[in-house]
């Protein structure tokens, strides 16, 4: 095969490669869990900083 033969594979290949990737990040709720994890840590962050409080 020819180098321009192969370019629509190898854009298949990483197409498809993304697609099941996404697609195990939405069917187990990825995304979510990694947000519950990384949470208290951003909360702990956040509280010590310095707020100005205007009424």
């Amino acid at each position: 095969m020819s180098k321009i033969a192969k370019i629509p594979l190898i854009l298949l290949g990483i197409a498809l490669g993304f697609f099941v990737v996404t697609f195990t990040v939405y069917i187990f709720n990825l995304d979510m869990k990694a947000t519950s994890l990384i949470a208290p840590l951003l909360e702990k962050w956040y509280d010590h900083l310095e707020h100005k409080q205007y009424l």
